[in-house]
């Protein structure tokens, strides 16, 4: 199918709206390429596998019904590839089949397959939950997805990542009725009988090779500062979740540009108090002003220790209890002074039609960040007045990282560095 049959075919949809499908419960198609297989693949999210949408596969879609899975699911249950002579046609990898142990039957049943299939991605799954060989036959998608295949097999775990599901997928290939791969008008003929929407691998390659994230969920939540729009964005390679808190018409170019800050997680700060950093007043202090101008985003970033995570921020905590600076100690951890970055944060942004920034931070990386990525950015300083347990780190910041801080060159001055008081 080319672009243009595709542009002409109002059964083809674009992968917002089979994220939407799939988010749901509900099936797609999945077109593949003419230079390949040339043919479709019914898909649903195996953790809506049910008994009535498994029977419409077995008596619609005809063709073996699969579970296409990510590798480190399959890892995880100890579910190897078959191995045998030779190359599997089309390089589809198959693994041993399976069943679900408990409360299975025959495990042929549409019944019984559903439970199985749900129970291959089911989080409290161990590998002895699992019969070998059994009746569905789960399928090993490569780590690249379909920028590294462009197969059913990829495209349809490539939709489970973009759609923040878990990346396994029930698919079976769809015969017509005289038994051969449904194809062309035959094939547009049972989707529209059907009222199923089509979608195809290579609108599923190009939204893998030109987006770093993916909008996931979006709700609201009330904040005592105000009730903020929420949008949940994963990144589709790692699984990182980021979280924007969205408040009032940040796309108006008539107005004034809007608030935005970029917060780093910090469990530490932002949940629990510690004093050790300026993390927590910084939060609140950024949503307090978004509340007062009605308008702006928040972004929370997944970049615990300046991306280093939680544990081993601990790690450099305690070399610091000891006289480290926080970039000594990240160092001699083996660690880089900032492991950050802001190409996702700058994607997320740039979703939300944001080009004019008035940006909260005292970090010139950030504006940076912004700045390389076509946003126009005005600094906003975002300054907490420092205290005796956070006065070496925001020192270390504003020294040798460059953070700006107008507070700092009056307080340091009256800083006792031997005794550590102010």
């Amino acid at each position: 199918m080319n672009a243009k049959q595709q542009a002409t075919t109002p059964s083809y949809i674009c992968v917002a709206e089979a994220i939407q499908t799939l988010q749901a419960g509900k099936m797609l198609l999945i077109c593949d390429d003419e230079e390949r297989e040339n043919e479709a693949d019914l898909c649903l999210a195996a953790q809506f596998a049910s008994t009535d949408n498994i029977n419409f596969l077995l008596h619609s879609a005809c063709g073996l019904i699969c579970v296409a899975m990510a590798g480190d699911l399959l890892d995880t249950l100890h579910i190897p590839l078959l191995t045998g002579e030779g190359e599997p046609l089309q390089g589809t990898a198959f693994t041993i089949s399976v069943d679900a142990r408990a409360a299975t039957t025959t495990g042929i049943s549409a019944r019984d397959r559903a439970h199985t299939i749900r129970t291959l991605v089911s989080l409290t799954t161990r590998p002895e939950d699992l019969a070998r060989p059994g009746h569905v036959f789960p399928l090993r998608a490569r780590a690249g997805g379909t920028l590294e295949r462009r197969g059913h097999t990829e495209a349809a775990v490539d939709l489970m990542r973009f759609a923040g599901l878990t990346p396994g997928a029930v698919i079976c290939e769809v015969l017509d009725a005289n038994g051969d791969a449904a194809r062309g008008p035959a094939l547009h003929k049972m989707a529209q009988d059907w009222g199923i929407r089509i979608i195809s691998v290579d609108a599923i390659a190009r939204f893998h090779r030109d987006h770093r994230v993916s909008l996931v969920a979006q709700t609201s939540l009330p904040l005592p500062e105000a009730r903020f729009k929420t949008l949940a964005y994963q990144e589709i390679d790692t699984g990182q979740q980021y979280v924007a808190l969205v408040l009032g018409d940040i796309t108006d170019t008539q107005a004034v540009p809007p608030l935005v800050r970029l917060h780093s997680a910090c469990a530490t700060g932002d949940i629990f108090g510690s004093q050790r950093c300026d993390c927590q007043a910084q939060l609140q202090a950024a949503l307090h002003e978004i509340a007062s101008e009605g308008r702006g985003v928040l972004l929370y970033l997944p970049h615990e220790g300046r991306g280093i995570g939680l544990s081993a921020k601990l790690q450099a905590y305690s070399l610091q209890d000891q006289g480290y600076d926080t970039l000594e100690a990240n160092e001699k951890l083996g660690y880089p002074v900032d492991a950050r970055n802001y190409e996702t944060a700058t994607e997320i942004l740039q979703n939300l039609h944001i080009t004019h920034a008035r940006l909260m931070t005292n970090s010139p990386r950030k504006i940076q960040a912004l700045a390389s990525a076509g946003i126009v950015v005005e600094r906003v300083p975002l300054e907490i007045q420092p205290t005796t347990d956070n006065i070496r780190y925001l020192h270390t910041k504003y020294q040798q990282m460059g953070h700006m801080f107008s507070m700092l060159k009056t307080t340091a001055s009256s800083y006792n560095w031997k005794e550590g008081e102010l």
